[in-house]
C-alpha cells in the first residue's frame, strides 16, 4: 500500500501534468484526493485551450474496451499538438490499484486517504 500512496501523492504533486479521465465520477474521485489538475473528455472537447498551460498529458481512461479506444483517440489527439504523453504513470496507477474504472477507487477511499493523511500529517493521527 506504501507504493501505492507514494505514487498517489506524487502524482498530485505534477502540476506540469493535466490527467484525463472519462467521467465526472473519475474527476470526482481523484478530487477527493486532492488533484485539481484533473478534466474530463467532455471539457477537453469543449474547451480546447484547457491543455495549453500543461507539458505532459497523463491519460487515466478505464481500462475496458471503451477506455483502451478512447485512450487511443485522446493520445493521438495530443500528440498530434505537441503534448507529451506519459504511459508510465497510466500503467503505474491501474497496477498499483488494480480497478478497472478509475472511479472504482471510490471502494478503497477511507483506507487510501488515511494512508494519506498519515504520510502527510503523522503528527495528527494518534492512536490511544
Amino acid at each position: 500500500m506504501y507504493k501505492a500512496i507514494s505514487f498517489l501523492h506524487r502524482l498530485r504533486e505534477k502540476k506540469d501534468s493535466i490527467i484525463i479521465v472519462e467521467g465526472k465520477k473519475d474527476k470526482e474521485v481523484l478530487k477527493e484526493f486532492g488533484f485539481n489538475n484533473v478534466y474530463t473528455l467532455y471539457e477537453l472537447r469543449r474547451d480546447d485551450g484547457v491543455f495549453l498551460n500543461y507539458r505532459e498529458a497523463i491519460i487515466l481512461t478505464d481500462n475496458d474496451n471503451k477506455g483502451r479506444i478512447l485512450y487511443k483517440y485522446v493520445r493521438n489527439l495530443l500528440e498530434s499538438d505537441g503534448m507529451i504523453i506519459n504511459d508510465v504513470e497510466r500503467r503505474k496507477f491501474f497496477k498499483y490499484f488494480r480497478v478497472r474504472e478509475v472511479e472504482d477507487l471510490r471502494k478503497h477511499i477511507d483506507e487510501i486517504k488515511f494512508y494519506i493523511n498519515y504520510f502527510e500529517n503523522p503528527e495528527k493521527i494518534l492512536y490511544f
